[in-house]
Order: structure tokens, then C-alpha cells, then sequence
């Protein structure tokens, strides 16, 4: 893509706020999760912590692939507009990576004790990535998505779409189109599924609501949460 044409060239980027908004409702609701597990009841804390690293591999997917295939193709096209970010986006980045950190460090205690200074402590850093999460995705989205749809091109946009399916285990991919589809735009969850393997497109579907429906029933006790 030549800046000539980087300057009046708009790709859709809404598949990146289906994402973000899976992510903000499963980290939203993840403290009060851990909060209702009584003291001791390890089975129950098994299956939150299950959920908790469902979702925080998916986290790490999703950012990992955008340090990967977005930015240095950013940094090297529009360095002058992205530069004010840079440093933030970085910071916001290494925030979230170091509480997963500790997250993962907590929930590994937690799910073989089900003790209450663990769940609390593990509460309390959900508390925390939580709000670090929603800052960091609002200047993605506020700051960052505007810039890239005018500087990467269609295909190195799906690019990162398809990368990161791949990434995903084949046991995930029915649970995590469900996550999108429960909040999403319907028309740009059916784009993204548009641009998948074959194999991906001809199954998961038809397996993603009821495995959601099923996700939904066991970690947070309703279909709709």
C-alpha cells in the first residue's frame, strides 16, 4: 500500500471491537466469580479457574498477535502519528502481562485449596486487570484502530484475524466464536467466520452457541450473564 493510497483507503476494523467486547464482559464479571466460591468448595474453584484460563489465554493470543503482525508494520508506515502511543500502548501492555502474572501465580494455589486469602487475593488482581484492560482497550480503540484502518491494508488486516485462528486449540474455536457472537455485531461476527479456514467455517458454527450456552451454564449459572 502506497501513502498515496493509505491516505483515502478505510478498511473495517469492528471485528477487533468484537473481541474487546468478549473480553471486557468475561474480565468484568471474573471477580465476582471467584468471590461466590465458598471456602474450600475446590470443585467449584476448579471450574472458575478452568474459565479464568480459557480466557486469559485468549487474552494472550490476541495481544501477542498484534505485537506481531500490527504494530511493526505500523511503527514502520506512520511513525510520526504513532509515536504519541507508543510508549502508552507499552506501558498498558506490560501493566496487563505483569497481573496475568501474578493471576496465574494466585490461581494456581487457589484451585488445589479453595482458601479465602487466595480467592481474595486473586479477586482483588481481577479486580485490578480489569481496569487495566478497559483503559488499554479504549486507546486501541479510540487511538489505534483509527490509524491502522488507514495504513494497513485488507489482507494484512485479515491476516491477523486468520493468524490468530490458527493459534486458537481446535477444541477452543466452537466457546470462543460463542464468546463473540452472544454481544456481537451478528453481521461482523459472520465476516469473521466468512474469512476462515474451510474446515473452521463448515462446523464451528453450528457448535459455537450451544457450547457458549453450555460455558455460560456452568461458570456463571445462566445462559445470559
Amino acid at each position: 500500500m502506497t501513502a498515496a493510497e493509505r491516505s483515502t483507503e478505510v478498511i473495517d476494523t469492528r471485528d477487533m471491537i468484537v473481541v474487546h467486547t468478549f473480553l471486557r464482559r468475561e474480565f468484568r464479571l471474573a471477580p465476582g466469580l471467584v468471590r461466590a466460591v465458598e471456602d474450600g468448595d475446590t470443585g467449584r474453584a476448579g471450574t472458575i479457574c478452568a474459565h479464568l484460563e480459557f480466557v486469559t489465554r485468549f487474552l494472550h493470543l490476541h495481544h501477542t498477535g498484534e505485537d506481531r503482525l500490527l504494530w511493526p508494520k505500523l511503527l514502520e508506515r506512520v511513525p510520526e502519528e504513532l509515536a504519541p502511543i507508543v510508549h502508552l500502548m507499552e506501558a498498558q501492555h506490560e501493566r496487563v502481562a505483569t497481573v496475568l502474572d501474578d493471576i496465574e501465580r494466585v490461581r494456581a494455589q487457589w484451585r488445589s485449596t479453595a482458601r479465602p486469602a487466595e480467592r481474595d487475593e486473586l479477586a482483588r488482581l481481577l479486580d485490578e486487570l480489569y481496569l487495566g484492560l478497559c483503559e488499554h482497550l479504549e486507546a486501541e480503540e479510540e487511538r489505534l484502530l483509527p490509524i491502522a484502518a488507514r495504513n494497513v491494508t485488507e489482507e494484512e488486516w485479515l491476516q491477523l484475524g486468520e493468524e490468530g485462528v490458527k493459534e486458537i486449540r481446535k477444541p477452543d474455536l466452537p466457546l470462543v466464536l460463542g464468546m463473540m457472537q452472544y454481544e456481537g455485531d451478528p453481521e461482523v461476527v459472520a465476516e469473521i467466520v466468512s474469512h476462515t479456514p474451510w474446515l473452521v467455517r463448515s462446523f464451528v458454527p453450528m457448535l459455537s452457541r450451544r457450547a457458549f450456552r453450555k460455558h455460560a451454564l456452568a461458570v456463571h449459572g445462566t445462559a445470559t450473564p
